[in-house]
Order: C-alpha cells, then sequence, then structure tokens
C-alpha cells in the first residue's frame, strides 16, 4: 500500500502565504514555514531547496488565481466588473490579498533561482501586463496620450479600491458592503473624466 506524504509541496506553500501575509515577507523562513505547517523542517527542505524558491512559488499561485479571477476583466476591457471581481477576490481569499500587498510586484527573494522558476516568474508578469494593457488600448481615444490613459486605468483598477480595501484586509476586518458603493461612484467619476478628456483634446 502506498503510503501518502503527510505534508505536501502544497501545504508548504500554503503556510509560507500565510507567514507572509500576517507577518511580512522578511518573517518567511524555513522554521517559519515549517512550524506554521506543522512539518518537520526536514520536510521542508527535501521538497524545497530555499526560502526564495518557496516564496516564488507562493507568488506564482496567488498571481495566477488573481489574473484568472481578477485580471480577466483587464483583457476584455470590463473595468467595473475588473473592480467588482477585485473586491470579491479581497472577501474570498484575504490572505492572499494580504499576501500581494506585502510582495507587491515581486517578493525579495535575496537569492538566485533555478532559470525555470525564474522564467516562470517572468511569464506570469508578461501575462498580467497584457492583461493590463488589453484593457488600455480597449478604452483609450486616438486623441488621449498615453500616459494620462494609463493614469486614469490604474487608478480605477488598483489605487483607489487599494486605498479603501487595505484598512480592512491590515486590521482582518471584512471589508463592508458600503466599499463597492464608494467605488463604483470612484469608478464612475474616472469613467466620466476620461470621456471629458476624450472631448477636450
Amino acid at each position: 500500500m502506498v503510503r501518502l506524504a503527510k505534508f505536501t509541496e502544497d501545504n508548504i506553500i500554503d503556510a509560507s502565504i500565510e507567514v507572509a501575509a500576517r507577518c511580512g515577507v522578511a518573517a518567511v523562513s524555513m522554521a517559519a514555514i515549517a512550524g506554521k505547517a506543522g512539518a518537520p523542517i526536514g520536510s521542508v527542505y527535501h521538497r524545497f531547496e530555499s526560502r526564495g524558491a518557496i516564496l516564488a512559488r507562493a507568488w506564482l499561485r496567488v498571481k495566477a488565481d488573481f489574473r484568472k479571477e481578477v485580471a480577466c476583466h483587464w483583457a476584455e476591457g470590463n473595468t467595473w466588473p475588473a473592480v467588482a471581481g477585485l473586491l470579491q477576490w479581497c472577501r474570498d481569499k484575504p490572505l492572499y490579498a494580504k499576501f500581494l500587498l506585502q510582495c507587491e510586484d515581486y517578493p525579495v527573494f535575496n537569492e538566485p533561482l533555478p532559470a525555470e522558476l525564474h522564467a516562470q516568474l517572468e511569464q506570469e508578469q508578461q501575462a498580467l501586463d497584457l492583461c493590463f494593457r488589453l484593457c488600455l488600448d480597449n478604452g483609450k481615444q486616438d486623441s488621449q496620450e498615453d500616459g494620462e490613459a494609463e493614469a486614469i486605468l490604474r487608478f480605477m483598477l488598483f489605487a483607489s479600491p487599494i486605498a479603501m480595501i487595505k484598512p480592512y484586509l491590515q486590521q482582518d476586518q471584512q471589508i463592508p458592503a458600503r466599499i463597492d458603493q464608494i467605488l463604483r461612484a470612484t469608478h464612475d467619476a474616472a469613467i466620466a473624466a476620461r470621456e471629458h478628456s476624450y472631448q477636450t483634446h
């Protein structure tokens, strides 16, 4: 009879996400991951060669999930569904959301990564960048400057939602329904400003 591994790679990655989300990326160590997973530290080293490799796998998992649930709307040019999707994603997966807030673009790996893993990180970031570029191209008018159009879109998709959501995530509080209403009003105002910009160029 085959004996199943008690501690899997998924268990270890989950533990690293939780440590980073709750304590910051700097707190992520092989010992901290093992403690959170309830695994012997030898089991962690048996499956991953380094802290950086675990963080990279965690980043890939969270970013891929974000792209599937949220950034998919960017690629279709659907800005409000993208904001609503971000709100729902943060409610459903607060640890993932807090992990991204801690890591920003890339976690601090502090060590070289295998070429294959580094390539996967680059590919995932390129896929996200493509979704954003498609959204930008979908909503931009020929008369509008690239910098202005990008600034408005980043405000709608990132700056405004994150400013409203972040305090609740940091305090492990549920995001209240009124935040949806505030962000919808902010989104619509930004859309109106963008339309006005088209008319004045």
